[in-house]
């Protein structure tokens, strides 16, 4: 039996990772792509017999450009993904979104798995900030949080000529 003696560690079951911020961010930019160019190029598609003919259909200016697509692994996977089982059969924005998706990891993953990513990803709760409050002084005798910007009290979001003079200075 070989012994592998290589100081790289291999992932565990030799799966290999993707970086799920970019799948998804892929996968949303196919969605775009796919959805301007399907009006002329959507029939043709699912319509199409190998993976040549995907390529062919891929580079007509006519059909609207999808991303970069130059070699001949995209249009592969891109022929499996709309040849398997799984492949929504009649509504369009399905067809779309199941595409995308699909070919969001970019071969890195099986298209199965860059779907689960993108659902996963998806589903994730992001956090943004809504309002941001700052302490203020203003001439109405108020001094506390600002609100939006300006005096909660008076509504004033006027600043002060020393005040403006300052923030020019400080690059505010």
């Amino acid at each position: 039996m070989p012994v592998d003696n290589s100081p790289e560690k291999k992932p565990r079951g030799g799966q290999r990772k993707a970086n799920p911020h970019s799948v998804v961010g892929t996968a949303n930019t196919l969605r775009i792509q796919l959805e301007h160019a399907w009006p002329a190029l959507g029939n043709q598609l699912l319509a199409a017999q190998s993976r040549e003919e995907i390529m062919a259909l891929l580079e007509k200016p006519e059909g609207g450009r999808i991303g970069g697509v130059k070699d001949l692994n995209f249009s592969t996977r891109m022929f499996e993904i709309i040849r398997s089982p799984q492949f929504p059969g009649e509504r369009t924005k399905s067809q779309i979104h199941f595409l995308a998706d699909s070919l969001g990891a970019d071969g890195v993953v099986t298209p199965r798995r860059s779907r689960e990513i993108c659902a996963k990803e998806r589903k994730k709760v992001r956090h943004i900030i809504v309002r941001r409050e700052f302490y203020i002084e203003c001439t109405c005798s108020y001094e506390g949080p600002a609100r939006n910007g300006g005096c909660p009290l008076c509504g004033t979001g006027e600043l002060s000529e020393e005040l403006m003079r300052r923030e020019e200075d400080y690059g505010g």
